[in-house]
């Protein structure tokens, strides 16, 4: 099961994160939908995640609500090979839509790439 393993100490904004996997290359965008599917919006396919190769997450939590977890997930198509984010809540006001799709994402994270924790732009060897 993939896990968010990073919690931010800093103030990043959900537009921070996705515009530092942007830069990256990572400029699709996912979906999670019913039945633990995955849309790629680029090819339009719907995808079981076991399709999807995960290349980092990074989890967001509100400084105000600590209730607002947020995941953000940088994927690759296993169909078109786009890469993008989905981004997916988690905790106990996620949808079970999201917790569905995070819990069966398969981990690629030490695969190489981006870092498995955060966008390219928020590590120091960037």
């Amino acid at each position: 099961m993939a896990e968010p393993d990073h919690v931010p100490s800093d103030h990043t904004t959900l537009t921070d994160v996705l515009e530092g996997y942007a830069e990256a290359g990572f400029i699709s965008s996912f979906a999670a939908q019913d039945g633990a599917v995955v849309r790629c919006d680029t090819c339009g396919s719907e995808l079981d995640p076991s399709r999807i190769h995960m290349r980092s997450l990074r989890r967001l939590e509100g400084a105000s609500d600590p209730d607002d977890m947020l995941a953000v997930v940088a994927l690759e198509c296993g169909v078109c090979r786009a890469s993008g984010t989905m981004v997916l809540r988690y905790g106990p006001a996620a949808a079970d839509t999201d917790g569905d799709v995070l819990g069966a994402l398969q981990d690629h994270r030490a695969d190489g790439g981006l870092p498995g924790h955060a966008p390219p732009s928020e590590t120091p060897d960037s």
